[in-house]
Order: structure tokens, then C-alpha cells, then sequence
């Protein structure tokens, strides 16, 4: 089987959905499928796509989304389009306003609802697809941990590190366990830190979101340390910084249909991680390695509190979280899946 994987840039998702999964496809299944990608497609080569079994990609195409849909339609070429977050944007995501002046919502939609095939990462963001379209194959996140990020050695540190790896889209969720930082901060004084990871210069948002993870202080607290942003291919070793990490997330339907990625990046490093009890985190409710907590100021607190009071906890939570990502977050196991449905779906083809 022969598939090409269009995408522009290499963005976390796409590593993560695209470029990892089909890397180890072409190595592990090399008899089976042979694996081209193409990163700045356009309807220039849209004859190209014929001599393929499948075409793969991300939500949409660019700025030719609809030419090269519609070729393949004609053509009867079949495709697959990965979804890994809704497609409806809150109004205080940094790309709502440029999502909806360039219709995003629509092309995404008209992708997934005419799609040979779609896949996803949970249950949640499942069932809204499934309302467009029904031939859906929940793939969950999973990595490579042969790659190097997910294999330094732990920090050698004298305090217990907490810790947070997000982007823009996270100034809600940070703003849940501001009021909790500053009392743990204030409490423990040089006994705790906290590190930030993924911060980027000269950004109002990110400037918002460290004032808030800083406690709600313009001034950086001496326990607060700034990491800046890394590539998708090396921000693994942020979490050997850690002795437990943080993924505190704001209850709403754009954020129950994201992933579970923070607790599966944890576990590489055998870190506990504290989670607010929302979904898609909730996924993992038989997970003993995650600690589960209402979004309130003095929940997060208690919280973190427990980890400082009782550090061996952290030890012991944090080897309950790779084991159970081992089972079920195994990238080889999903990509056995992952190469059946794409199989089925080469064959299955019925456009007209």
C-alpha cells in the first residue's frame, strides 16, 4: 500500500498524529506500507495523487483545501483526515479570529464529513465526529520513546520540582492553579519550585500566562523558573525537570475533546501527575498514577500540598503512570491498528 501524508510545517500535531505513527509504520511494516510525505503540497500537483492508495492529512489543506478535495473526489482517490481537536474554537483561543475569517470551521467539517475515513484520539472528540461521519477509528496518542527526548536523565535537584509544558491556548487552565502557586509558594518557601515550560518571548499571551503561574505577581518569585519553547522533536526533555507534573484544564467542550497527552508525556519520565477531574483525563480514571482534583484554588493546593508532605507518593504514583501508559498508550499495539484501518480503508472506497 502506498500512502502520501500532507502537511504544512511540523506543529505538535503534526509530529504527534502524523510524522511518529508513519515513521515507525515505514520501519516496522515496511513489507506492507511504503509511506511518501509532501509538505508543501498544492493543486499544482494534483495528478501526483493518483499513483496513491491513500492520502493522509491533518484537518485541512491550505489554501487549496477544497480543489484537492474535490480532485480526489472525482478521481476516486481515497483519503484520511486525522482530527485531534474540535473544530468549534472558544472565543478567547489566540486563532478564533483568523479561524473564523478564514472558514476554518467549514473546511474541517466539509473534510471530515466526505472523508473515506477519519481518525481521532478519544471518545469524546469520537462522538462528534461520528455525527458527520461515521467511519471513525479512535487512535490514541502514543509515543516513540526510542526517541531521544524521552530518554535523559532525570535532573539532579535538591527541591521538588513541579511542573507545567503547554502553549497560548492554555491561559484559562493556568488560571486555575495561580491562587495555588502563591500559597504553596508562600508556605514552602525554597523547600518547592515551579517551572514553566514552552514560554516564548514578546507574546502578550504567554506574558499573561506566566503573571498567572507566577501567582498573580508581576515580579518572578525565586521558586518560579521559565523554560523557553522547544521543538516538537526535543520538548520531552522538559519533563526531567520535574518530580511531578501539572495539567490543570478548564471544563469546556473544546477542552473535553483534546487528548490526554500531558499524562502520557509524563509517564516517559515515570512522573505522577496532579489533573483536573475533567475529561478527557478522566479517560484515565483506572490510572493510579494520576491525582485527580476539582478545579478550586484550595483543591489544587491540597493537592500539591500532599506531594510535598509525602514525596515517596510521587515515586510510587509516577511508576503507576508508566505501566499503565506502557498498556495502554503502546505505539506499536495502535499502530497495528492504525495499519489495518488504513488498509480497510484504501479498499473501501466509494466516491463518485
Amino acid at each position: 500500500m502506498k500512502v502520501l501524508a500532507l502537511w504544512q510545517g511540523m506543529g505538535g500535531v503534526e509530529y504527534h498524529r502524523l510524522y511518529v505513527p508513519l515513521k515507525r509504520l515505514q520501519i516496522d511494516h515496511a513489507d506492507e506500507i511504503e509511506v511518501e510525505v509532501s509538505q508543501e503540497f498544492d493543486k499544482s500537483g494534483l495528478p501526483n495523487l493518483k499513483q496513491y492508495d491513500l492520502i493522509l492529512f491533518n484537518r485541512w489543506l491550505g489554501n487549496d483545501h477544497y480543489e484537492i478535495l474535490h480532485y480526489m473526489a472525482k478521481h476516486g482517490i481515497p483519503y484520511i483526515v486525522d482530527i485531534d481537536d474540535f473544530w468549534e474554537l472558544p472565543k478567547y483561543h489566540p486563532t478564533y479570529k483568523f479561524f473564523r475569517e478564514a472558514k476554518l470551521k467549514t473546511a474541517i467539517v466539509d473534510a471530515v464529513r466526505y472523508a473515506d475515513g477519519v481518525t481521532t484520539t478519544t471518545p469524546q472528540l469520537a462522538a462528534e465526529i461520528k455525527k458527520l461521519n461515521r467511519r471513525v477509528e479512535i487512535l490514541p496518542n502514543a509515543l516513540d520513546t526510542t526517541d531521544e527526548h524521552w530518554l535523559s536523565a532525570p535532573q539532579q535537584r535538591d527541591v521538588f520540582t513541579f511542573g507545567w509544558v503547554g502553549g497560548l491556548t492554555h491561559s484559562n487552565d493556568i488560571m486555575i492553579i495561580s491562587d495555588a502557586i502563591a500559597r504553596i509558594c508562600d508556605e514552602y518557601g525554597d523547600k518547592v519550585r515551579f517551572v514553566i515550560c514552552g514560554w516564548m518571548p514578546n507574546n502578550y499571551v504567554w506574558d499573561s500566562i506566566l503573571y498567572k503561574f507566577n501567582g498573580g505577581s508581576g515580579v518572578l518569585r525565586p521558586q518560579v523558573v521559565v523554560s523557553a519553547a522547544q521543538a516538537p522533536n526535543e520538548y520531552g526533555n522538559f519533563y526531567r525537570l520535574f518530580d511531578v507534573a501539572l495539567a490543570p484544564l478548564e471544563d469546556t467542550k473544546w477542552n473535553n475533546c483534546k487528548s490526554e497527552l500531558k499524562i502520557i508525556e509524563a509517564s516517559t519520565y515515570k512522573l505522577p501527575v496532579i489533573a483536573s477531574n475533567v475529561n478527557p483525563y478522566i479517560n484515565h480514571s483506572e490510572n493510579y498514577g494520576v491525582h485527580f482534583t476539582e478545579n478550586t484554588p484550595d483543591r489544587w493546593y491540597q493537592a500539591m500540598k500532599h506531594f510535598l508532605d509525602s514525596q515517596e507518593s510521587a515515586r510510587i504514583l509516577g511508576d503507576n503512570n508508566y505501566h499503565y501508559c506502557k498498556e495502554h498508550h503502546d505505539l506499536d499495539k495502535i499502530n497495528l491498528k492504525r495499519l489495518e484501518f488504513y488498509k480497510c480503508t484504501s479498499n473501501i472506497s466509494d466516491h463518485s
